[in-house]
């Protein structure tokens, strides 16, 4: 059993500190690390805690700070065998009450008691039924988690995958109004040199791009690229960026 309990303000305390993590960064790596620290703090015993997103091209790890920090990374850039891989694939909870006994993937038992952990609990971090990660603790103790702690152990994941799904969410949401920006961007620059064509050649849409493509191809150079150095040739100005967030009213009265 882990000592010192966590009387139900306390955890209520860390689950609204859960919240305030997520909205304070977007930074993923970072919200991570805070949620582990977060965790650690707000459970009975304040154990070493990790917490593992699962993704491509490799899971990400982060572990709150302490002397047995080592494990954290020997979960992530192990041989692949241990508790965290089982839990998120089957999305069950997974423990080891004593490593010293534990005969289950290889050498991870060995790995962890080789850092003094004797008992670990992996907790799976659920999204509509399935593990988008893992929250796990470690004790210098054989069944450091009973009944009692992994009862707290679940409430925090589950607040943690809620608040780290919409923190994804985000994160995606970011990324994807990047490359908007981008190809917006890209189109604006496109359609400047277009102009120009259709202007000295006197020609359309269609053929004003089909010059531009075929001198891309002949120069081995992209088209937005090729388009840009045309405006700046034929101009000696940049490019003109696209309006991002401007309604029609504030852009009319700047550029006034």
């Amino acid at each position: 059993m882990v000592p010192g309990r966590s009387a139900p303000d306390e955890l209520a305390r860390g689950l609204a500190a859960l919240t305030a993590v997520m909205v304070s960064t977007r930074d993923v790596a970072v919200t991570l690390r805070d949620f582990a620290d977060t965790a650690s703090t707000m459970l009975p015993g304040h154990p070493l805690t990790g917490v593992t997103l699962h993704r491509e091209p490799g899971p990400l790890t982060v572990g709150s700070g302490g002397s047995l920090a080592m494990p954290i990374d020997e979960v992530a850039n192990g041989d692949g065998e241990g508790p965290c891989r089982e839990a998120i694939e089957n999305g069950r909870p997974v423990s080891v009450p004593d490593t010293a006994a534990e005969r289950r993937w290889g050498r991870y038992p060995a790995r962890m008691l080789a850092h003094g952990v004797r008992s670990v609990h992996f907790e799976p971090l659920l999204t509509d039924g399935a593990a988008i990660g893992a929250l796990h603790l470690y004790s210098p103790r054989a069944h450091g988690f009973d009944e009692t702690v992994r009862a707290a152990i679940e409430l925090t994941a589950t607040q943690i995958a809620v608040l780290l799904d919409a923190a994804l969410a985000t994160a995606r949401q970011a990324e994807l109004t990047a490359q908007l920006r981008e190809a917006l961007g890209s189109r604006a620059v496109i359609d400047q040199a277009l102009g120009m064509i259709m202007m000295q050649r006197r020609c359309g849409p269609e053929e004003a791009f089909g010059v531009l493509r075929t001198a891309s191809h002949q120069r081995n150079v992209k088209l937005v690229r090729l388009a840009a150095d045309m405006v700046r040739t034929i101009t000696g100005n940049e490019p003109i960026p696209p309006h991002f967030g401007v309604d029609r009213a504030t852009r009319s009265r700047r550029d006034r």
